[in-house]
């Protein structure tokens, strides 16, 4: 039953204004040359997309990070270029699911079909080295094609290895998009913005962590530093962003497979990876790796004629541009335009990061400002107008939005969101899954052969799903040291697992208003019994809270950033209630506050309200609902669709817009083959899906005509 169904408690949202973006104007230009050829099935249609061979001829993929739709739309951090420019560039997807929790285990669930698994969906944070075998490539039934954990075998549960015990790269024989890629001739290319910026950091093979003598079969990459590792000098961390260096391995799919990178033999001599390139070399070669912003290998440089563009570009901003990091550790583009909002292009050096920046604000903030320098350069080249398909999307929506007190509700009635206001309810339940099954809208999605769900005698989901049970409460019985055996623990709001207990907030009220200051409440708040133990500032010294109060309509405003600012002000306030939901306003000044202890829905305690996360018997699957833009000749500016896809369906698509089916590897593998998939119609992984939806004529709603912007 989804975790929407439970909740009960009402979500009334306070109307705030829509912060305002800079209009970007660009100075690009690009040298035009003849188009490649066109496909010789150009007459037959692509599945279900709507579209016809050879109508997309390039691709730009821009994955931004840790957002939820009910974020990202709604006009928070000021980020009007995504939610408000963009949209009216193109289509809206309302409803586009990441796989899982917490980052790499989407990257890699995008380009290969493969469930998460807790190393990946931990961000490979102890330690890198293989992540099962060939042999243990899942040969039938509905997880063909996935690479099997070895460690969960170890467990007493025989599910869910702990962080650590699994490993992150996947062996030879579980292809990815860019060996069908490869195999149907297209060329490719990942770009990565910081990438090779400090020697020894990202040295490893195709942008992989640690220096090039790290690999994860003959030489592991241990991911923190102590006295026993210590990193080359000048690198302080691999998994998190450093001042001169904001690029993290976690968010470059490339690295962690083993058929693009080869693998090294016990004598350290390198095997070639899954497939060869189209244009010759290694996938790994400069061809294919890259800085973005490269003098003679970024994105700049190839846009500038289509015969250098390659067909698919895979294009990952640092970990300041991508929205990650809410105060940035290095530039955030904002020195990169001029007075007047116009890009600065650096001919021969297109390098904005030696700009000075005005400020560190990262978040949304940032990518906004990544979106208006890249999305226009993009748009100009020649590449894009002939064919071209621009697809801005996040890897996940984490945190769910009104988990941590994002409850803004700055949309005014604007375009393809003037609907979209942020809604606990709708957010809680977009944490979950999504995706169309034979024509159907569900909110469910593969939980693999690593995600084997383990239930208590009473039902209670025990491990980690796909979304990793982050933003919900738990049983005790999975909190509880050593009971069960093997249960992970840690993994849950608080990291406790169980429902909140009372919690005292510094508060702001008067008998002149119903509502209280509290920079403290969030949504989900809503409904929690209001008290007040400490200030006794009523009528004859008591309390200013009158008896049977409660938390009513929860509004936040901000955060708001000044140029100069590197935090963020938010103003967070509530609606004082009476049972019936009628306003109530306090005998007296208020100064603190005290909210009831929440309990497990059904089964309540004295002096608790019901707690609309605790879910004992959902495991959360999926990585919550982040929306996406995609822009295109072959798509009506201005239009949105609420059919539910994901990462797999957007696997899925760009196997079936690039034909990959056609290829001319079909060589045997553990499970179907390169060009086949596991459904020999092209398919990897769950993205083989039996009746998935790959994004169709809601998405390429313009396929019968070019639309000419």
């Amino acid at each position: 039953m989804p975790l929407t169904h439970r909740l009960r408690r009402p979500r009334i949202l306070a109307a705030a204004a829509a912060t305002v973006g800079l209009v970007l104007g660009g100075v690009f230009t690009a040298t035009a040359s003849t188009a490649a050829p066109s496909s010789p099935h150009h007459g037959v249609s692509i599945t279900s997309t709507g579209l016809k061979s050879g109508q997309i001829k390039h691709v730009w993929l821009i994955i931004l990070e840790n957002k939820s739709y009910d974020a990202t739309f709604t006009g928070l951090n000021q980020n009007s270029y995504l939610w408000k420019t963009l949209p009216k560039q193109g289509v809206l997807l309302k409803n586009y699911y990441g796989t899982g929790h917490f980052s790499q285990d989407n990257y890699e669930s995008m380009v290969s079909g493969q469930g998460p698994e807790e190393d990946t969906q931990s961000d490979c944070s102890v330690k890198d080295f293989d992540f099962g075998s060939n042999a243990s490539i899942v040969k039938s039934g509905k997880n063909r094609g996935q690479v099997a954990s070895l460690a969960n075998a170890s467990q007493p549960s025989g599910a869910n290895a702990p962080n650590g015990l699994n490993g992150c790269t996947y062996p030879s024989d579980a292809p990815t998009l860019f060996n069908q890629l490869d195999a149907a001739g297209k060329t490719w290319k990942g770009y990565a913005q910081d990438l090779g910026a400090q020697p020894g950091r990202e040295d490893a093979l195709c942008g992989g962590p640690g220096t090039a003598a790290n690999d994860p079969t003959t030489n592991p990459t241990v991911m923190s530093a102590s006295a026993a590792n210590p990193f080359p000098a000048g690198v302080t961390s691999l998994t998190g962003a450093q001042a001169n260096d904001q690029y993290v391995a976690k968010h470059f799919p490339f690295p962690w497979f083993h058929s693009i990178t080869g693998t090294k033999t016990a004598a350290g001599v390198l095997k070639p990876g899954l497939t060869k390139p189209v244009q010759g070399g290694t996938d790994c070669d400069a061809n294919h790796i890259a800085n973005l912003d490269s003098a003679s290998q970024g994105l700049f440089h190839d846009l500038q004629k289509t015969s250098t563009t390659p067909a698919f570009s895979w294009i990952t901003p640092n970990n300041c541009s991508d929205a990650h990091d809410a105060v940035c550790k290095g530039n955030n583009l904002s020195g990169a335009f001029t007075a007047d909002g116009r890009a600065i292009y650096q001919h021969g050096a297109p390098n904005p990061e030696a700009t000075t920046p005005k400020n560190q604000t990262g978040g949304l903030y940032a990518s906004d400002l990544f979106l208006k320098y890249y999305v226009p350069m993009i748009e100009r080249s020649a590449a894009f107008k002939d064919g071209g398909l621009i697809d801005i999307t996040f890897d996940e929506a984490n945190p769910p939005f009104t988990y941590t007190g994002n409850s803004f509700n700055n949309a005014n009635a604007y375009g393809p969101t003037r609907n979209d206001q942020p809604n606990a309810k709708t957010a809680i339940k977009a944490d979950a899954a999504g995706e169309n099954i034979f024509g159907r809208n569900v909110h469910t999605e593969p939980t693999g052969v690593n995600s084997t769900l383990g239930k208590d005698a009473k039902g209670n989901q025990l491990y980690p799903g796909p979304g990793d049970n982050a933003f919900i409460d738990r049983p005790a019985t999975c909190t509880a040291p050593g009971v069960p055996a093997g249960c992970v623990t840690g993994l849950v709001r608080g990291g406790s697992g169980t429902t909140p207990g009372a919690r005292t907030d510094a508060a702001t009220g008067s008998p002149s208003s119903t509502f209280v200051e509290d920079q403290s409440a969030v949504a989900i708040d809503t409904g929690r019994q209001v008290t007040d133990t400490v200030d006794t500032t009523g009528p004859g010294g008591t309390s200013p809270i009158p008896a049977d109060t409660f938390v009513g309509a929860v509004s936040n405003v901000g955060p708001q950033f000044p140029t100069t600012s590197t935090g963020a002000a938010v103003a967070s306030s509530f609606q004082l209630v009476n049972q019936a939901g009628d306003p109530v306003k306090p005998t007296g000044s208020v100064t603190s506050l005290t909210l009831s202890a929440e309990g497990p829905v059904g089964h309540l305690a004295a002096g608790q309200t019901p707690d609309p996360l605790f879910d004992a018997k959902d495991a959360t699957p999926g990585g919550g609902d982040t929306g996406s833009v995609l822009i295109s000749p072959f798509i009506k500016p201005g239009t949105s669709t609420t059919r539910f896809y994901d990462h797999y369906s957007w696997l899925r698509t760009m196997e079936d817009l690039f034909q990959v089916g056609r290829g001319h590897d079909h060589a045997a593998l553990p499970a179907g083959t390169v060009s086949g998939g596991i459904d020999h119609r092209g398919h990897l992984g769950f993205a083989a899906t039996p009746g998935l939806a790959p994004f169709g004529p809601d998405v390429f709603n313009d396929a019968s005509r070019k639309h000419h912007r």
